[in-house]
């Protein structure tokens, strides 16, 4: 199975990459390959609410979104991964996310069932932010995607590049997640 992994964070060598990459070598154990793609480094046009995915056709932008929105319509599971700007996850992560409303909206195309997704989110500052986790597990997953939804890490306290390194539990349990696509 394809995995593709969107990294939301604008930074280099973010949290969330190093998170993923832990995620990916479960996975990989377990025979799968992961294709990682970080949305800053995309020409992805944010979704115009144009509906041409209504009548059955491609989005109307020909730039790398279309090639996560086309795997990802061939079946290919995701994990997503953003830090949390100002209570939400970035605007690279939610530019990409708009855009699966394109195979959601689509008569043609749906997100496989054998597909799985997992979701992780890193922010600044300890704090409660299971509602947000919540919301985001249900939009997009559980309510516009036909795909399993296998699992979420919520991360806090990691504000620089790289300070999940500290957290050997947390890159466990995100091993242990990536084994479970």
């Amino acid at each position: 199975m394809e995995i593709l992994a969107l990294i939301g964070s604008p930074r280099k060598n973010s949290n969330c990459e190093i998170i993923v990459d832990e995620m990916a070598k479960g996975a990989a154990e377990n025979g799968h390959t992961i294709t990682k793609y970080i949305i800053q480094d995309l020409d992805v046009a944010p979704c115009s609410g144009c509906e041409l995915c209504r009548k059955g056709k491609d989005c109307r932008y020909e730039d790398d979104g279309t090639e996560i929105i086309d795997k990802l319509a061939n079946g290919a599971s995701v994990i997503l991964a953003s830090p949390i700007y100002f209570g939400q996850m970035t605007a690279q992560a939610k530019t990409i996310v708009d855009r699966f409303y394109s195979i959601f909206n689509n008569p043609e195309k749906s997100f496989s069932e054998d597909a799985k997704a997992a979701l992780v989110l890193t922010h600044a500052y300890p704090g409660d932010y299971d509602a947000y986790l919540q919301l985001t597990i249900t939009q997009p997953f559980e309510n516009n995607t036909e795909m399993q939804f296998i699992g979420a890490l919520d991360v806090g306290d990691v504000k620089f590049p790289g300070d999940v390194k500290e957290k050997e539990d947390v890159l466990k349990e995100a091993y242990e997640l990536g084994k479970k696509f």
